[in-house]
């Protein structure tokens, strides 16, 4: 923090033009009890006398007589050579502290009677220079702080020159107005320019790409877009760089499309903006359990989760967050099976500093308390070790924590959903697993159905993920064969949704070479056609089997642009609505034809 000797040629220009318009001497003194300016030299007492007071209680002091036997002025070593009247002293306050003293010093009468006369006045005019005082001393910290910036950059310059040489991908930094202020020999070739060229330039002018403008302005991508540069397509992805306070850069990552794979950010939903519209199912239990789900999302407190795995317990976590009063507050989520059992306490619970070897400075915040005022989603309740469950119980009861080590209780506002694919009824009759919590976290339970339960909904995933993948394989996949989709259909599923999801990646990949853009039996992976009975009942294509994919992808992008129209604001509305990235629609409104606005 900047102080007031750092501009004291400021403040002396200030007390002389004071002392100008009102003719009462000035003096500045520091919280170090230093002379700053003035003009008039004042020697300080050794106690500090009134300015210290001053400094100490953050109060104005006024006085038009001054007693010599008064016992501040008695214990003074400047009492016998004083010829000091009366007084006005102010507090200059930066930051929320007192970092100094300006006072009017009367040395005649006619100074006394213009301080009675015209007390509120002058206090409130040297009131308003101390606050100016503050703001030169805020415009010196800003310009510090611009000057390590740079140096900041000059230094992460320096270091970024010998490491981004040495690799293979494209990078830019730029700065907070997104002007490149370094560039790679790989990222050069991508503009066909000169390093000098390049420098100086805004990237938003070099690439007129609108899903690489959406990306950059709204700040809002966490995985590769797919772009173009000239004549080339290439993935982007940026990184911002920040202080801890402020965002200083970005940095700016060029991928060809083949070294990305499924990282392209695609139809892959914004984990935030999940809804119960993204939770495909056309069968009557899905209807029924989504149903449910916004109901018990506005009331209960603790909801379990269960089902096989894969068959959307997160999904379904994250929707009905969203759907509650908490959408927009902390969604935390806990694989209590993946993290080692010595870690899972300190993770959920966090821990001060101190409390164990090894444990960071100034201690960790934990998984509940970074969820607070939200929603803390539990998967794999059923893998936490027993002797966690305890504290898990007190914390549902509650409603607080300790930190591993520490004595401090935290409150907390949380709700808690958790999910397992163990049966905890069973578990609780063997003794792994705790009554009490059961029943704290069971408050009310949704069970999800395996996907072999309803395969009526099988062909309507089918398309979402055909329509999700295509683009990120750059294959023109435009759908599937009734024979190919009958051996899914038969099929058994045992890893669910998410199995389902593979194979149809696996499918668009092995149709690359064919002619008529229709997946066949051909493309199935092996396990499917080894595994395939014939005594289930074929299941037909979902409604409006006989548009295309990318036609009926079109249709729903102009229902929500009729919808929300088709401003920046509208555009955002919509896709959120389709479940897509801004950065999406606005590539898939430029390769519709004819144009859809």
């Amino acid at each position: 923090m900047s102080d007031l000797m750092e501009i004291r040629e400021f403040i002396q220009r200030i007390a002389q033009g004071i002392t100008f318009a009102i003719g009462i001497d000035t003096q500045v003194i520091d919280r170090d009890m230093e002379r700053v300016a003035g003009t008039v030299y004042k020697p300080i007492p050794q106690n500090g006398g009134i300015v210290k007071r001053v400094i100490e209680s953050g109060e104005y002091a006024i006085s038009t007589t001054v007693d010599r036997n008064s016992p501040a002025c008695l214990k003074c070593n400047q009492r016998n050579n004083c010829k000091e009247m009366g007084y006005i002293h102010c507090p200059i306050v930066y930051d929320n502290r007192i970092v100094g003293v300006m006072g009017l010093i009367c040395y005649e009468q006619e100074h006394i009677e213009k301080v009675k006369d015209e007390r509120r006045g002058l206090l409130n005019f040297i009131q308003s220079m101390c606050e100016l005082i503050a703001l030169k001393l805020k415009e010196e910290d800003v310009r510090r702080r611009e000057q390590m910036v740079l140096r900041k950059l000059d230094n992460q310059n320096q270091v970024l020159n010998q490491v981004l040489e040495q690799i293979s991908d494209g990078y830019v930094l730029l700065d907070a107005e997104n002007v490149i202020r370094n560039i790679n020999r790989k990222a050069l070739k991508l503009f066909k320019m000169d390093h000098d060229q390049v420098l100086g330039q805004n990237i938003l002018d070099l690439i007129p790409d609108p899903v690489f403008h959406s990306m950059i302005l709204d700040e809002s991508v966490n995985v590769y877009e797919k772009i173009r540069i000239g004549e080339g397509s290439y993935g982007a992805l940026f990184y911002k760089v920040a202080d801890g306070r402020e965002d200083l850069a970005k940095i700016l990552n060029f991928k060809t499309i083949e070294n990305i794979g499924s990282r392209i950010a695609g139809e892959a939903f914004r984990e935030n903006q999940i809804t119960f519209d993204h939770i495909l199912g056309r069968s009557d239990r899905m209807k029924r359990l989504r149903e449910i789900a916004q109901k018990v999302a506005k009331t209960m407190p603790n909801i379990l989760l269960t089902g096989e795995t894969g068959t959307g317990k997160e999904m379904f976590a994250r929707a009905i967050h969203n759907a509650s009063d908490r959408c927009g507050n902390p969604f935390i989520t806990v694989n209590c099976a993946a993290i080692p059992m010595e870690l899972l306490e300190s993770e959920l619970f966090g821990y001060d500093e101190g409390a164990f070897t090894g444990a960071k400075k100034g201690g960790k915040i934990g998984k509940f308390e970074l969820a607070n005022t939200g929603t803390i989603f539990l998967d794999e309740i059923g893998d936490m070790p027993f002797h966690l469950q305890a504290k898990l119980l007190r914390v549902l009861q509650e409603r607080r924590l300790e930190r591993v080590g520490g004595n401090r209780q935290i409150p907390l506002n949380i709700r808690i959903i958790s999910a397992t694919n163990r049966n905890l009824d069973q578990m609780v009759e063997e003794g792994k697993f705790r009554e009490d919590l059961y029943y704290r976290l069971n408050i009310f339970e949704i069970h999800l159905p395996p996907l072999r339960e309803r395969p009526g909904d099988i062909p309507l995933l089918v398309h979402y993920f055909i329509n999700k993948y295509r683009s990120f394989f750059e294959v023109d996949v435009e759908g599937i064969d009734q024979e190919a989709m009958d051996c899914l259909c038969r099929y058994t599923w045992k890893g669910n949704i998410r199995e389902l999801e593979n194979v149809v990646q696996y499918m668009i990949s092995m149709s690359a070479d064919s002619p008529s853009g229709v997946m066949g039996v051909n493309c199935l992976p092996n396990q499917i056609l080894e595994n395939k009975t014939d005594d289930c009942p074929r299941v037909q294509e979902p409604a409006q089997q006989d548009i295309s994919l990318r036609e009926m992808e079109q249709q729903r992008i102009r229902q929500a642009l009729a919808r929300y129209g088709d401003t920046t604001e509208g555009k955002k509305r919509a896709a959120k609505e389709l479940g897509i990235s801004l950065a999406t629609l606005y590539r898939r409104l430029n390769q519709s034809s004819p144009p859809v606005k």
